[in-house]
């Protein structure tokens, strides 16, 4: 006579996969809803100057979500910035010049932003290409790939003259601080594949667990 197992036990086969499935996509969910309220709440000053430049030489916007891209600005009369560094240094004594810059500094600089949790549409280091009123313009499309709090970093590279040498100098000039919205649409739209694959496990358990009790 034909012994079928309880019914209760395929059931409980059955749901378990569905429920690791689920854990598993809500995680990085919870995750992200977690950083965001935390970094809501946290107190931060949105732009920190490394070296004593007016803050609104930089144009950031107050408002971010992931994966929409947004442009960051940066204003700098370099002339001006060469002079008064060039006077710091020439003041300070020896080891203490600003970020240890030597020499003299030239008004021809480049720029650059790097942050580990956006893409950047322009990497590296920047050339002086817009420059109007003796401001030197540059701009940057950025879309931030993860949420919660991120850092974008602006860094200018000087050209010194010093004991008869010419050399590049990395001078950090700010950090902007943003509160990364989450954007879970897209976050579904661009890891449907990985989704597809986690689908495919529980699946797969149950038809194997189908094909076993259904001998």
């Amino acid at each position: 006579m034909h012994n079928p197992e309880p019914e209760s036990g395929l059931n409980f086969n059955l749901i378990m996969p569905v429920a690791l499935l689920l854990v598993l996509l809500l995680i990085p969910f919870s995750i992200n809803s977690f950083m965001h309220f935390v970094s809501a709440k946290r107190q931060f000053n949105p732009l920190i100057m490394k070296i004593p430049v007016d803050s609104t030489a930089i144009t950031i916007p107050s408002d971010v979500k992931q994966y929409e891209s947004f442009e960051v600005a940066l204003n700098l009369e370099t002339k001006q910035l060469s002079n008064y560094l060039n006077t710091m240094v020439a003041a300070a004594s020896e080891g203490t010049a600003i970020q240890g810059i030597a020499g003299r500094v030239s008004p021809n600089m480049r720029a650059e932003i790097v942050g580990e949790g956006f893409s950047i549409d322009k990497q590296g280091p920047q050339e002086q290409l817009s420059i109007h009123n003796g401001a030197t313009h540059w701009t940057w499309r950025v879309i931030p790939e993860s949420s919660g709090a991120q850092v974008l970093k602006f860094r200018l590279y000087l050209l010194t003259h010093h004991n008869a040498k010419n050399s590049t100098k990395v001078l950090d000039l700010a950090e902007a601080n943003f509160s990364v919205q989450a954007n879970l649409p897209e976050w579904f739209k661009r890891h449907w594949l990985w989704i597809a694959s986690l689908l495919l496990v529980p699946i797969a358990v149950i038809f194997g667990l189908r094909r076993r009790y259904g001998r």
